[in-house]
């Protein structure tokens, strides 16, 4: 079985405990208007082109067989790309950079162990992100299996909008689930989103019930979600869980747009929360609030 990932992150230190690998699975099935990983949408691999980066040299077109040619900061003629990667090896400025790499697990697995001796003094281990991991619900239970074998502490990082037995595949190999809450309202979860948090929320209940350990990361976008009735809301939700050890607000960033434009996204620009809306989300939970 492989699995297609786009980024491999070392020495991450927000996506968990202690020092930890985080590996970045392809596909999602939200379209977060404020996505800092747009170029997860596509469960195929893709093509980035970063018209920043470009100096316009022509080296890509020299070798691209399929005539793809850049006019004006755009590449016309993506639909026939064949990703030979040609293009990528010709760039000399890192403007065009391929997103979708596959993996066999044994492989990912050789990756995560390079930095064992980091986990085991830190407390750490590895994350499956995305995207949405669990659309690779097969590939990453096979993958966090091998890292059990190994005795490496895995965490899933999801949206939790996928059918429960997806869970139920990757439950018995996962040491931490951190689950993204973004919007408890369900009309605005819809509009900012593209989905409704409904499935969200019945997975997230099944998981408290049956006690898993679990960290909620909220997402906070100025005019949005920053309101404390939305905070209210999620401490409502949660109350009585004590499986849930920590919940974790992080404010917007708009450091997804570049990459949006890359796998040409349109995207929203949004404004951050301010300092003193973050520290009252936070304190509505009190020790667990971070």
């Amino acid at each position: 079985m492989r699995g297609r990932v786009f980024n491999i992150q070392r020495f991450s230190v927000h996506d968990g405990p202690g020092i930890r690998t985080t590996f970045f699975f392809k596909g999602c099935n939200l379209r977060c208007r404020w996505c800092h990983n747009p170029e997860s949408y596509e469960l195929r691999p893709q093509i980035q082109y970063f018209k920043g980066k470009c100096i316009g040299c022509g080296a890509c077109m020299a070798v691209c067989k399929q005539e793809i040619r850049i006019e004006q900061g755009r590449r016309i003629g993506m639909e026939r790309c064949i990703l030979c990667r040609a293009c990528e090896d010709a760039c000399l400025t890192g403007a065009l950079k391929f997103a979708g790499e596959e993996y066999s697990s044994d492989k990912l697995t050789a990756v995560a162990l390079r930095d064992r001796d980091y986990y085991e003094r830190s407390g750490g281990g590895v994350t499956a992100s995305g995207g949405e991991p669990l659309l690779q619900h097969e590939f990453v239970g096979e993958f966090f299996s091998k890292l059990k074998e190994k005795g490496i502490s895995t965490a899933l990082d999801t949206a939790g909008n996928v059918e429960f037995e997806r869970f139920e595949a990757v439950l018995p190999y996962t040491d931490l689930v951190l689950l993204d809450l973004k919007i408890m309202e369900e009309k605005t979860h819809q509009d900012y989103t593209g989905v409704s948090n409904r499935r969200i929320l019945e997975n997230a209940k099944r998981l408290m019930d049956l006690g898993v350990r679990m960290h909620i990361r909220v997402p906070v976008i100025a005019g949005v979600n920053d309101t404390l009735e939305n905070g209210l809301a999620l401490k409502m939700f949660i109350d009585k869980a004590p499986c849930v050890e920590e919940v974790r607000f992080l404010p917007y960033h708009d450091m997804g747009l570049s990459k949006a434009a890359s796998v040409n996204v349109e995207m929203d620009t949004f404004a951050a929360p301010s300092a003193e809306r973050m520290q009252q989300l936070r304190d509505l939970f009190g020790k667990i609030g971070r």
